[in-house]
């Protein structure tokens, strides 16, 4: 079965929060196009996406070729009993120590 997610691009992080803080709750999850290092198009980082993910609940899972300059990462609701690694766990009290940490994040990391 083909992957039917929309495909989105966030040029700033501020972007990818904001996207998420809206749609965290009711969206099926989406592929983010993350340019390469090599790109002049402004985007996010796979990093920026990991820490917004852990923050509201989001995971980051398989990644795609998109066109010569970018790739196409997959983007969807964590599941409640699924695993979390000890880099998320660090990355997830760094984000509530700097006050970043939403309700929807806590609550997928059973907090």
């Amino acid at each position: 079965m083909p992957d039917e997610l929309e495909v989105v691009s966030f040029a700033t992080t501020e972007e990818l929060w904001a996207w998420l803080a809206v749609h965290h709750t009711d969206h099926p999850g989406v592929r983010v196009r993350l340019q390469k290092v090599s790109s002049p198009v402004p985007s996010v980082g796979f990093h920026d996406l990991l820490e917004a993910g852990i923050a509201f609940g989001w995971s980051e899972s398989t990644r795609r070729a998109g066109d010569e300059r970018s790739y196409l990462q997959r983007f969807t609701p964590r599941r409640a009993r699924g695993t979390t690694s000890a880099r998320n766990l660090a990355i997830a009290e760094r984000l509530e120590s700097d006050g970043r940490m939403t309700p929807a994040g806590r609550r997928v990391l059973g907090r």
